[in-house]
């Protein structure tokens, strides 16, 4: 009895360990099954973190496309999407006869005056002839300018006239009595005009396809020429001094107001350089305008038209609207 009880006691550590290695031998069964039977779901899963690598890599290389095409457009916008104009331009201008206008002093004639200071104001707008630059660097346009203000001033002259003289010329044939006045040319004048005008015009953006120049990519060149009709009023203001028969009394024209109003053909070329929204420019400008006295009563200044040429040359600056 002794030596089963023995035997028994032996053996008990030895069941022991071998239940203990037939439970770790199942525990590392059960978790081969579990990794066998997961083993499908890790392969893709491992896939999925490449394919995640791989979305980052496009997620990257869309961002520098969109950021590329964006800048694209920025560059596309500040080149050639500014299409409305606004000019600000100082004037220098010749008022000339087209014909010779006697002045009423002796056998002299009205001569050409030249302003001492002027300035403008210009709004308008460009219209595409093409939808896209030709190779991105030159456009196309047709110009509609809505608003061409004008505003000279000239001196008094160095000539002057004679108050007691009267112009027959300027009698209508209707006329049968009356004697107008010869219009003080040489008085001290102001110019005033509002035009429209439409006409092409061509960009040239040459700087665009050169690398590591991005100021430049902006740099334009504009130059255009427009036609249009224009109105204007030419106000003379009275100058006792200047009337060489004042100290006699003839003081009847000295109370009229010289206005003469007219309206003809105008005729714009101009050239600009230009970066993003604004730059400067030169424009010559030329008006022929078919001028009538408002005041044309028998006794005032009559009713004879009076055909001058005012040619201009203005200095500006412009800002390039409508991104």
């Amino acid at each position: 009895m002794k030596r089963k009880l023995f035997a028994i006691a032996l053996l008990l550590p030895a069941l022991w360990a071998y239940s203990q290695t037939s439970e770790m031998e199942m525990a590392a069964a059960v978790s081969q099954k579990t990794d066998a039977e997961t083993a499908p779901a890790t392969a893709p899963a491992l896939a999925g973190d490449s394919l995640r690598i791989r979305t980052i890599d496009d997620v990257v290389g869309d961002i520098r496309k969109e950021a590329k095409i964006s800048g694209s457009t920025e560059h596309y916008d500040d080149v050639w999407a500014r299409r409305s104009y606004f000019n600000l331009g100082f004037n220098f201008s010749t008022l000339a006869p087209k014909d010779d206008y006697a002045t009423g002093v002796g056998n002299a004639m009205v001569e050409d005056f030249k302003s001492n200071f002027g300035f403008s104001l210009k709004y308008g707008r460009s219209y595409r002839l093409h939808k896209k630059p030709i190779s991105n660097v030159l456009q196309f346009y047709i110009d509609y300018t809505g608003i061409d203000l004008n505003f000279n001033h000239y001196a008094l002259g160095d000539g002057k006239y004679d108050s007691s003289k009267r112009n027959l010329e300027a009698k209508d044939d209707d006329d049968k009595e009356g004697e107008p006045f010869y219009i003080p040319w040489n008085l001290e004048k102001f110019e005033g005009s509002y035009g429209m005008l439409v006409g092409p015009s061509l960009t040239v953006a040459p700087f665009t396809h050169m690398a590591g120049t991005p100021g430049l990519h902006f740099l334009k060149f504009n130059m255009y020429f427009h036609v249009g009709y224009q109105f204007s009023v030419l106000y003379m203001k009275s100058n006792e001094d200047a009337d060489i028969n004042f100290s006699n009394g003839h003081k009847e024209m000295n109370e009229l107001v010289s206005v003469n109003w007219g309206h003809g053909v105008l005729t714009t070329f101009g050239l600009s350089l230009t970066w993003k929204n604004i730059g400067i420019g030169y424009e010559h400008r030329v008006a022929h305008n078919r001028y009538k006295p408002f005041a044309t009563g028998d006794d005032e200044f009559g009713h004879k038209n009076y055909k001058f040429k005012t040619a201009t040359n203005r200095v500006f600056v412009t800002f390039r609207l409508g991104k």
